[in-house]
């Protein structure tokens, strides 16, 4: 946890999501550190996360599993990494119920919560803004998981602006393909999406992607796209702005925050 040098009990409030392809990375990412750093100086409460990686993905939902396991085109490594992403998900969705559920300990007003991320972090923070409460919490596992019980079941996890640096749309094309029914609707929160045209790693046709179901829902969103940049491009600037400055202000635009 970061927290501001204040006493205000009305704080607006941020997790924070690492990268790494699922498969890597931690919360003690130096660019993630500085974005906590700089938001908390700011005065919102930032909580930058673990979650569970490759290496010890836990349990599946049934109909995940199911859907990786026959899809036709990934590859062993892409079905590895996709089964990740679905108890990486549980795990920020129990974050930011942690965060409902302890609010008023650390002075946090939860109309005002961002999640921002980059790269399979920001693939987290779309997936916390865009799904709906019960997905990743209320399925059917493969192994029943006793864990959970633990997680503030009740507690909300609304988020209300997402930063997404180089981040992608996949958690809501699984489940589209999974239940038949879209996620993206109008009452979406907004999305600032930041990528770089030469990314290797996570391809522009992602964000453009996102951007079009924006578009398609009419929720708000800011697109940049970072020509010639590839991937995690943290040091790259928008009108002048870094990553950090663009991201504050749209923030405080898009939740009309009031800046002292």
């Amino acid at each position: 946890m970061y927290l501001p040098e204040n006493t205000s009990t009305n704080r607006p409030a941020m997790i924070l999501i690492h990268g790494g392809g699922f498969s890597t990375g931690s919360k003690e990412d130096t660019n993630i550190v500085a974005m906590a750093n700089y938001f908390a100086s700011r005065g919102w409460v930032c909580i930058s996360i673990n979650y569970r990686l490759i290496s010890a993905y836990g349990s599946l939902a049934t109909s995940w599993g199911n859907y990786v396991l026959n899809h036709p085109t990934l590859t062993p490594a892409e079905k590895q990494q996709s089964y990740a992403m679905y108890p990486a998900a549980r795990d920020a969705k129990a974050a930011v119920r942690w965060l409902y559920a302890n609010a008023s300990i650390y002075g946090i007003n939860t109309n005002y919560v961002t999640a921002l991320g980059g790269s399979a972090g920001s693939f987290l923070a779309n997936m916390l803004g865009i799904t709906n409460p019960s997905d990743f919490r209320d399925e059917s596992l493969i192994t029943t998981d006793s864990t959970l019980s633990s997680t503030n079941l009740s507690a909300g996890s609304t988020d209300h602006t997402i930063i997404d640096h180089w981040g992608g749309i996949n958690h809501m094309t699984y489940l589209q393909a999974i239940t038949g029914q879209s996620r993206f609707d109008a009452n979406d929160p907004p999305i600032s999406i930041v990528h770089g045209s030469a990314d290797l790693d996570v391809p522009i046709t992602q964000a453009e992607a996102l951007r079009d179901a924006y578009i398609s829902s009419g929720a708000p969103y800011e697109y940049n796209r970072l020509e010639g940049a590839g991937h995690s491009a943290w040091s790259a600037t928008i009108n002048g702005k870094s990553l950090s400055e663009n991201a504050f202000q749209f923030i405080v635009t898009q939740q009309k925050l009031t800046v002292e």
